[in-house]
């Protein structure tokens, strides 16, 4: 079967090579699981006609993924330049696919003249700015260069417009789990009241490893996380992100005691064999929870995953986005959706990162609360719980302004409430008189533009209703506040505004149409 590209990467890989026109470097922007390999193996087929093309990658599984996608989407050749593995700079493939770790070393470099490459793709080009590729880049001064990645921002705050002069194409999450590319996500916040993250300290941009280490290791803390992950995942394949390698291993173990066979862990320290063997368990279903660090972030693709435990909590949204990316993935039948679990402590002083930042980080932050709620209430997307959040407090503001825009208006103009508008009569033009006042004042009512006429026919109104067992004015006033009825009983009355205050003066929508049927 032919490959397709799909509408997205054709334009991705058309805005590259426009960009490229006019600068010399570029980013592309694709959020993990929507092919950018493909992409940058047909930029490279493109840009192979001006010369030799550099592929960079900082893992190893990433160097075998990008030979693998070249090879299958176009007739390059490709070599690996990594450890032991070498090209011949005089008889080069097409394509050369370097770990940046090795090529960086002089050793390697000067192998390759300034002028080897043409073209130069850097894959997970958040890393860009550290001085390995740097050096690489520099060295190649007069090539194009292309950075692909999931996570263009970094904590760090090193700018990537110091490695890239323009942003060629972005795509965004939320447009690709609109048009199916990917799954969508839903989020269940896992609280752990006594887990004070308050104490943890910060450490480049993010919470601090020991600190955080020290904290998550705790024995309550490690079964107040592998219970309701446990009973939340179901049976979904899950991957476990943690704080340290020995944090991992603790959580693995704390999870086969509560289902028994069910947990592994997996760490740099094991050796590739080791690494393929515990890889293929979890991909086989033979063990459902799967715990790392970080090894897992990148390079993995396993479209089965259909849960994902941050058990590390973050304040990097790269970070993030990276590691709930390996269960976006589509995997039809197997899965519907991702389910990200999100372990909640008082954070104090951080703000954590949590899926709702990475479908929509621009969103008003009363939207992200509202809708975090209904995530962890019912079972429903974060698209649906966002959307549903949003259309809420915009009705929640609008009700709000024409609330004041009534509670102004009574203020101004007490007699709508009480159904009359004076008129001049048989005292029009007489001084008020002291008792009329005086009854007025006890019902609120502003008297000092009344004349004696106006005064009275107000009051004879202030009568009828009480004769009526309406409700007093001051009620009638708060209900018109809120767009309720003023014509209503006492009793209604107290009822309908007792219901209100029990929402802290600030009903939601929903909450309004429950005091509206009061009065029905």
């Amino acid at each position: 079967m032919m490959n397709m590209l799909r509408p997205y990467q054709m334009a991705a890989i058309e805005a590259v090579c426009k960009s490229l026109i006019n600068h010399r470097s570029t980013l592309l922007v694709l959020p993990t699981g929507c092919g950018k390999t493909v992409c940058f193996a047909k930029v490279a087929e493109h840009f192979r006609s001006f010369g030799l093309v550099l592929v960079l990658a900082h893992r190893e599984e990433l160097l075998h993924q990008a030979q693998e996608k070249i090879e299958a989407w176009t007739h390059l050749s490709c070599g690996i330049e990594q450890a032991d593995q070498h090209v011949l700079p005089l008889y080069p493939p097409d394509v050369v696919i370097a770990s940046v770790q090795t090529l960086s070393r002089p050793s390697r470099l000067t192998r390759f003249s300034p002028d080897a490459f043409s073209f130069i793709i850097v894959d997970e080009a958040h890393h860009s700015p550290a001085n390995t590729y740097l050096t690489i880049l520099r060295h190649f001064s007069d090539a194009k260069v292309c950075g692909v990645t999931a996570t263009p921002d970094r904590l760090d705050k090193k700018a990537m417009g110091a490695v890239y002069e323009s942003v060629a194409y972005v795509y965004e999450i939320r447009d690709a789990i609109e048009q199916k590319y990917l799954v969508p996500i839903r989020q269940r916040s896992v609280q752990i009241h006594s887990l004070d993250l308050s104490r943890v300290r910060t450490t480049a941009g993010d919470l601090n490893e020991g600190d955080l280490e020290k904290l998550m290791m705790e024995e309550r803390h490690l079964h107040e996380v592998a219970i309701p992950t446990v009973e939340l995942a179901g049976d979904r394949p899950t991957l476990v992100f943690c704080a340290t390698i020995a944090h991992a291993r603790a959580l693995a173990d704390v999870l086969h005691r509560y289902k028994a066979d069910s947990a592994t862990s997996i760490d740099g320290s094991f050796s590739h064999d080791q690494r393929e063997k515990t890889l293929a368990r979890f991909i086989n279903g033979e063990v459902q929870f799967l715990c790392n660090v970080a090894l897992l972030g990148e390079g993995i693709d396993i479209p089965r995953i259909s849960c994902v435990t941050m058990a590390r909590p973050t304040k990097s949204r790269a970070l993030y986005a990276q590691q709930i990316g390996r269960g976006t993935r589509p995997c039809p039948p197997l899965k519907e959706d991702l389910l990200v679990l999100d372990v909640c402590g008082n954070a104090g002083k951080h703000a954590l990162v949590s899926a709702l930042d990475i479908l929509d980080g621009n969103t008003d932050l009363e939207v992200k609360e509202r809708a975090q709620q209904l995530c962890n209430a019912r079972d429903m997307t974060i698209m649906e719980a966002l959307e549903e959040a949003a259309k809420d407090v915009a009705a929640e503001k609008r009700n709000a302004i024409l609330a004041k825009a009534r509670y102004q208006a009574v203020d101004v103009d007490p007699f709508v409430v009480l159904g009359v508008l004076p008129r001049a009569g048989r005292w029009g033009g007489a001084e008020i008189t002291d008792k009329q006042v005086e009854i007025l004042t006890k019902a609120k009512i502003p008297w000092e533009s009344l004349d004696r006429g106006q005064a009275s026919q107000v009051i004879t109104a202030l009568f009828e209703r009480r004769q009526q067992g309406l409700c007093t004015l001051p009620m009638a006033k708060q209900l018109m506040r809120f767009g309720l009825n003023p014509d209503v009983s006492f009793d209604m009355a107290k009822r309908q505004l007792d219901a209100i205050a029990a929402a802290k003066w600030r009903p939601s929508a929903a909450h309004m149409e429950y005091v509206r049927g009061m009065g029905m």
